[in-house]
């Protein structure tokens, strides 16, 4: 069986690096440290199956990378999932409305996390393979 691709868009390094120890045994795991790099990384013709995403970073924040994603017609549907520490509604609004699967607050529990993102990556699998 295919493991899924996760893409951890994430600036602070501890909180990269517990995401990406929770995920790794299960998923394939790229982990970039804002919204450029994670851009670059799928310029550069990669394809995850979820992405991660921070809303507050440097260079490029939750929303710029969203708009940016949702825009290309490649990327525009790959499941994200907000992971922040950000709870401003409005902006959370604009995620939503920008197409996130869904939202966790942090601090988070990593257990609830992987769960979610279990249930996202089955989710779309099941849809790709109906396709």
């Amino acid at each position: 069986m295919r493991r899924a691709n996760i893409l951890i868009v994430e600036d602070h390094d501890a909180v990269r690096l517990l995401l990406g120890i929770t995920f790794k045994r299960q998923f394939n795991v790229v982990t970039k440290r804002d919204g450029l790099e994670g851009l670059a990384w799928l310029a550069a013709g990669n394809f995850p199956d979820l992405i991660i995403l921070d809303m507050q970073m440097p260079r490029l924040n939750g929303i710029g990378f969203m708009r940016q994603l949702r825009s290309s017609g490649m990327f525009n549907q790959i499941p994200v999932l907000l992971v922040s520490g950000n709870n401003d509604v409005e902006e959370n609004t604009e995620l939503f409305d920008l197409g996130i699967v869904d939202f966790v607050s942090k601090p988070f529990d990593p257990t609830s996390l992987y769960e979610k993102v279990r249930k996202i990556v089955s989710l779309n699998e099941k849809q790709l393979s109906a396709v």
